[in-house]
């Protein structure tokens, strides 16, 4: 919705929720959910803007620019609720220990694939692809235990 890459925007929305969760103690129940993870979405795509050149990301960064700002001027329609982080926080305490070692590498230590490499003896590639499936499970797992998704 904000100008992301179609090959990039699980990585991005994996990265905000990862972050969510590991800010989820911080956040105040008084509120609007929904508004906070948004508002962690715009700052990841915020850096990605700004990274653009580099891994191209961004499809176009004057649309993006402009998505953002709608989005910020709460006209966005879609609301998140606190049932997706649940289901998320168990699905990754549902994962085998090297699964969620490397999910905890990547997201919560901000290790990159090259670092997660040499921390697991594998190659880069094998990181990335293990992330990748391992971000499609967690996907298919939040999607049972929701109701709506």
């Amino acid at each position: 919705m904000l100008g992301v890459n179609q090959d990039s925007v699980d990585d991005l929305a994996q990265e905000t929720f990862m972050i969510a969760f590991r800010e989820l103690d911080r956040f105040d129940r008084a509120r609007d959910f929904g508004k906070w993870l948004r508002g962690i979405a715009l700052n990841e795509v915020r850096n990605e803007s700004r990274k653009s050149a580099r891994r191209g990301r961004i499809l176009n960064d004057e649309v993006t620019q402009h998505l953002m700002a709608v989005l910020e001027s709460d006209q966005a329609a879609k609301h998140f609720e606190e049932g997706e982080f649940r289901a998320l926080r168990d699905c990754i305490a549902s994962l085998p220990e090297n699964c969620r070692l490397l999910i905890t590498g990547r997201y919560f230590d901000e290790w990159n694939s090259t670092i997660l490499a040499d921390k697991f003896e594998m190659s880069a590639t094998a990181v990335r692809l293990t992330l990748m499936r391992i971000r499609r499970q967690l996907k298919i797992c939040i999607e049972e235990r929701l109701p709506n998704a």
